[in-house]
């Protein structure tokens, strides 16, 4: 017990003595060499040869007797009260850290290994205890979903689990941190479910670096060129193919759809998505889109959507939940015959929750 007490004050001292100083440090740095001055300079050791080596000490009278020692306690006092200014300064910002919270939501549904676990990546820039939340949708299949039913009541729960964490806390002194590798109907889903979350720090896995990032990269201004809008007239239902990361075929649509097909496309599939400022504009391109749709009599969008997980994340927190139209977001399955088995229709409109839709 004593060892854990002795440990846990030299960790604190030397957080305290490598803190970010306030005016308080300044000044208390500016006495030390005052009173080196003082107690040390205004003395002089003379070494002198008499036959033997001997020592005199003697005053330099650089500063009077009488000045000296008012000046050590008056620069004495200031150091000593500066350093209990800058340890309540200290005590206040840890007690800040550790009443703010950073509740981490990691989705994880593509690969079997847990790999590098994103709430050690967030930023130290955001304040508070790390509290990880796992969004487990796995089914003991590397990258495949056998049941996506028995996953929709994950999302639903995870959702619960962040609002206890905000309920047990004031909301300004709680964090929302979002990022995961699940597939692009479930990372939908859970940006519906989180819309009302308020301010969420997105982040995203970087194949490249093999880490987690944040949406910290330029805005390279590309947008979604908009096709085939013109065409739809009273049509209750049609297919939007969205192409971010890569091409929706029109040979892949058709093994499972007959239906009116509009396209919102980048024009470089290959450019950055690392921006929060261009993915908000994409989220909101697809709300007016939806808002577009709507006005031509559309009741239900079947989504088709081919980029990373924070864009599909992003775009699904956009989508209005209650003035679109509804929306099936479906998975792509490469190696069957129709190439987008089944989907979740999300909990739009009339729709009070998620249920699965099979082709």
């Amino acid at each position: 017990m004593y060892r854990e007490t002795i440990d846990w004050g030299v960790r604190e001292f030397v957080k305290f003595l490598f803190r970010p100083k306030g005016f308080e440090g300044r000044i208390a740095s500016l006495c030390i060499p005052v009173l080196v001055a003082l107690l040390g300079g205004n003395w002089l050791v003379k070494a002198t040869v008499k036959g033997d080596y001997s020592f005199e000490v003697g005053s330099t009278n650089i500063i009077p007797e009488w000045a000296q020692w008012p000046l050590v306690i008056l620069f004495t006092g200031i150091f000593v009260f500066c350093v209990w200014v800058g340890w309540k300064r200290f005590s206040r910002e840890n007690e800040l850290r550790n009443r703010k919270k950073v509740v981490v939501v990691e989705g994880r549904g593509l690969r079997e290994d847990d790999g590098s676990p994103l709430a050690a990546a967030v930023s130290s820039d955001i304040v508070g205890h790390r509290i990880p939340v796992v969004l487990d949708l796995r089914q003991r299949r590397d990258g495949v979903i056998i049941e996506p039913a028995e996953l929709l009541p994950e999302v639903d729960a995870t959702r619960r689990v962040v609002q206890q964490h905000a309920k047990q806390n004031d909301r300004q002194d709680v964090t929302l941190v979002y990022g995961g590798l699940t597939p692009v109907p479930m990372t939908f889903l859970t940006g519906v479910a989180f819309d009302d979350e308020g301010s969420i720090v997105v982040m995203d896995w970087d194949r490249t670096r093999e880490a987690w990032r944040s949406l910290d990269g330029h805005d390279d201004g590309q947008r979604f060129l908009l096709e085939g809008f013109d065409a739809i007239a009273n049509i209750s239902e049609v297919v939007l193919a969205i192409s971010a990361s890569y091409l929706v075929r029109s040979e892949n649509i058709a093994t499972t759809f007959d239906l009116p097909v509009v396209r919102m496309s980048l024009p470089d599939l290959n450019s950055s998505h690392w921006s929060q400022t261009k993915q908000n504009a994409l989220a909101q391109q697809l709300f007016e889109a939806a808002k577009l749709l709507e006005a031509k009599s559309v009741k239900t969008i079947h989504l088709l959507l081919a980029a990373q997980n924070s864009v599909v994340f992003n775009l699904g927190r956009r989508y209005d939940k209650r003035n679109l139209p509804g929306i099936v977001v479906y998975q792509y399955e490469a190696n069957s015959t129709k190439k987008f088995p089944w989907g979740i229709r999300m909990p739009i409109g009339g729709e009070t929750s998620p249920s699965i839709v099979r082709n």
